[in-house]
């Protein structure tokens, strides 16, 4: 199921930065907390998806040449080096779920 909530956009006079609050009852709702860390994604006309960040920790055994040509690579594509792994494990486990349905 998949609700849409509208919020307004607001300017803090302070720091001229923008921000927005949810209301309580979404956030109970959804088990999102003050605090929690969150990830945007970009949809039509000018929407967006928030989603709550979990995170699983994963361990790497890379040596230091092979860090460095990760990160490098990371930061060629303009993400951070979490980003890039994100996106690494994403691809396998997507292309592994197309290769299943074959």
């Amino acid at each position: 199921m998949t609700a849409t909530t509208t919020v307004t956009v607001k300017r803090n006079p302070d720091s001229d930065e923008l921000y927005f609050e949810l209301p309580e009852d979404l956030l109970k709702t959804l088990g999102w907390e003050p605090g929690d860390e969150m990830k945007f994604e970009a949809c039509d006309r000018g929407a967006f998806i928030l989603k709550k960040v979990k995170y699983e920790t994963v361990s790497l055994d890379l040596d230091q040449d092979e860090l460095y040509r990760y990160m490098l690579a990371a930061h060629e594509q303009n993400m951070s080096f979490n980003e890039f792994v994100e996106h690494a494990v994403t691809s396998v486990l997507a292309e592994d779920s197309l290769l299943e349905e074959s």
